[in-house]
């Protein structure tokens, strides 16, 4: 078996055992048996209408206050001013007088469909208010099902929005002709964007140039090897992570040309290598940092020492200029190089992490702590409000930025790590509207989707969060949901509630 595949294999089956979900209670209100033949009759089937409620322009932050929104099936059919909708007949009706409704919120970097227990992980994103993802692994079963029509995640879950083919990655034994040829055999998959992590340098541009030449959106890790300006002329269409690690930031040193030589000398992507045992692949990218050679260290330091202002605005200027989009899953980021930070261990939300799962990231902990040093881990105590800083920076510039978490990494919850991103995009400086708009819209623009997702209007799918406050004075209000809406299935605070609970895994 290649080790690509064996690496694929073990990302399904990271957890043994599979947990049946109920979801009865969970279903819409039926109308009320008491309407008359006549009006059972003509009133559209599955009919929802929250009353009362504030609608956000995710646009412009504007609130449009005392509203119904009218849900017929999947799409919003109607917003008019409570009370004066068009005649519906029966419907199931929610006073939503003093809340405020949003998109659904989109993960746009998660690995759900590679955990093991979708069944227990997908509803879970629900019950925080996700109702879309992108799928960042894919594999040749996941994507054959896709092509055939059929279902790839359970019942109760996100709407998949986009999924790539299996990791893209390798050393000088991908050449560029290769690389080409695995984007040409992803496509043939059905594969519906490249998912790049580490090829050298020619390789690397030659898989952005043939993805281009075929149609396909790519994503993944900048490696030190290729500058942004290269990744972003070549056409990628999306960086992840902040690089990850020193990659992006280096075209803020003053002394970037000299930290790029450091590269040679090997970095965390290098030694990552797919044909080791899939239990080992696990272990390694639950947190690469274990990985963090002294030259990749080196290069971090060297840029906190030779950071420059006026380089760093005219690189995110040239980035807010570019097509290409960045995700920088703060949480990942703070996950990986500050995983010894005691809240993550004994974080209460832990409970939904299957026990297998939450012994090796236990075990990957006491790995990180034993090969970092003091110096090690000072070091990356101070880069990381540089990399919020550096946010802030792009986010001033006008960069265009999603929000994702990358659930499937060491301390990362499904669901509920969203969330932990938006309180970091906060503490980067950046506006509660900004933010609201990384997790809707700017997913929606992405895609090519504002169709028919991104905002609250007619139209548009019925994938939406209700909420106790206003997600425009404050972002903490992004957390306090009151309802969902998934595909026009209206998720109450009880059906929340009990999405969590059956989510729940003990020891």
């Amino acid at each position: 078996m290649s080790g690509l595949k064996r690496f694929s294999t073990v990302l399904k089956s990271t957890s043994a055992a599979f947990f049946a979900l109920s979801i009865a209670a969970c279903a819409p209100v039926s109308p009320s048996p008491t309407a008359s033949p006549a009006e059972q009759a003509t009133a559209p089937a599955n009919t929802l209408i929250l009353d009362g409620v504030t609608v956000v322009d995710t646009r412009d932050g504007s609130l449009k206050a005392n509203r119904s929104v009218v849900i017929i099936n999947s799409k919003i059919t109607e917003i008019a001013q409570t009370g004066k909708t068009k005649n519906i007949g029966i419907a199931t009706r929610v006073d939503a007088r003093g809340k405020f409704i949003v998109p659904g919120y989109l993960d746009m970097h998660a690995h759900p469909m590679n955990s093991g227990t979708q069944d227990i992980n997908m509803p879970l994103m629900i019950a925080f208010g996700i109702t879309g993802f992108r799928q960042m692994v894919g594999t040749p079963e996941m994507l054959q099902m896709r092509r055939d029509g059929r279902a790839v995640t359970p019942r109760v879950a996100p709407e998949l929005l986009a999924i790539s083919g299996p990791v893209m990655a390798g050393g000088p034994q991908i050449t560029p002709e290769t690389a080409s040829n695995i984007v040409l055999q992803h496509k043939a998959m059905g594969a519906e964007f490249i998912k790049i992590v580490q090829l050298d340098h020619d390789a690397f541009l030659a898989a952005l140039d043939e993805a281009k030449a075929q149609g396909l959106p790519t994503a993944g890790h900048l490696n030190t090897s290729v500058t942004a300006s290269e990744a972003v002329k070549h056409g990628m269409s999306s960086i992840e992570h902040l690089g990850p690690n020193a990659s992006l930031l280096l075209s803020c040193s003053s002394n970037e040309a000299e930290l790029r030589e450091l590269s040679k000398k090997g970095s965390v992507g290098s030694k990552i290598n797919f044909e080791m045992s899939p239990e080992i692949v696990l272990r390694l990218a639950a947190n690469p940092m274990i990985l963090l050679p002294p030259a990749e260290l080196e290069m971090i330091q060297g840029i906190i020492d030779s950071y420059d202002p006026k380089k760093c605005k005219s690189f995110v200027d040239f980035l807010a200029a570019s097509d290409t989009w960045q995700v920088p899953t703060l949480i990942r980021v703070r996950a990986m190089e500050l995983a010894d930070d005691p809240a993550f261990a004994s974080g209460p939300n832990l409970r939904y992490i299957a026990p297998q799962t939450r012994q090796m990231w236990r075990e990957v902990l006491a790995d990180f702590n034993q090969k970092s040093s003091p110096e090690k881990k000072a070091i990356l105590a101070k880069f990381f409000p540089f990399q919020l800083k550096f946010v802030k920076l792009m986010d001033d510039a006008g960069v265009k930025m999603l929000a994702g978490s990358d659930f499937g990494g060491q301390w990362l919850i499904p669901g509920y790590s969203l969330h932990q991103e938006f309180d970091l995009l906060e503490q980067a400086g950046l506006s509660p509207l900004t933010i609201l708009q990384m997790a809707t819209l700017n997913g929606a623009k992405f895609l090519g989707r504002e169709a028919n997702m991104g905002t609250v209007e007619p139209g548009k799918d019925a994938n939406l969060v209700l909420l106790d406050a206003n997600p425009i004075a404050s972002a903490q209000n992004l957390h306090a949901i009151y309802g969902v809406i998934r595909d026009g299935v209206y998720y109450s605070q009880s059906d929340i509630q009990k999405l969590k609970a059956a989510a729940v895994q003990s020891e």
